[in-house]
């Protein structure tokens, strides 16, 4: 009998030291798996700006007054579809000026690719140098104003993403157009300053407050 149980003793531990071999080894593993992943995530370079060559770069290494101008340009349009952002949140692109809000991935690396119209507001857009005379004179007067907008360098391929590097340089950059809404999305530089924002800009009468709501 106390054979038996010593037998027993003996498988048990031999049971634990197995359970505990394949628990360290289990907790190595992911361990190193979590280790890769997250120094991947990490050090991935910085998206390409989609109108240059260089690397994008973080909104908040800008000086603080350019943040305050970029800001203060934002609140002072009193507009609900022009929201200041968090400057620490975006990127720029130092050929252009250009401002990409909430452009930093939860793990805090720069992602801009051309879905950053679709983000900044939904619609179908095409470069305003694509559209003919008719249609622009057809969008001018539907808009109070296209002030501030790039109307006299734009390119004439209608996809954003093929425009040509004359164009991508322009100040401001490129206006688009949804010509189902006639809702403007375009560059407009930021006072006081070399920086641009993408402003959004409805037609008349569409979903407008009155100006005591604004």
């Amino acid at each position: 009998m106390g054979r038996g149980v010593l037998e027993n003793f003996q498988n048990a531990n031999y049971i634990y030291v197995i359970y505990l071999s394949l628990s360290i080894l289990l907790a190595l593993v992911v361990t190193f798996v979590s280790y890769i992943i997250g120094y991947r995530l990490l050090n991935q370079p910085a998206s390409i700006s989609p109108y240059g060559r260089m690397p994008l770069r973080r909104a908040s290494d800008l000086s603080y007054d350019s943040k305050e101008r970029v800001l203060r340009y934002l609140f002072e349009m009193h507009q609900y579809d022009n929201p200041m952002f968090d400057m620490e949140k975006a990127a720029f692109c130092r050929e252009t000026g250009r401002v990409f809000s909430h452009a930093l991935t939860w793990y805090g690396i720069i992602k801009v690719d051309w879905s950053f119209l679709q983000k900044r507001y939904p619609g179908i857009y095409v470069s305003w140098g694509s559209l003919s005379d008719d249609q622009k004179e057809m969008i001018r007067s539907s808009h109070h104003s296209l002030d501030g907008y790039q109307t006299e360098y734009s390119s004439p391929e209608p996809a954003p993403s093929r425009i040509e590097p004359f164009y991508s340089m322009a100040s401001p950059g490129p206006l688009y157009v949804d010509l189902n809404t006639r809702i403007l999305l375009g560059w407009k530089r930021v006072p006081l300053s070399d920086l641009e924002v993408l402003v959004v800009q409805k037609p008349k009468g569409l979903f407008e407050l009155p100006q005591s709501l604004q």
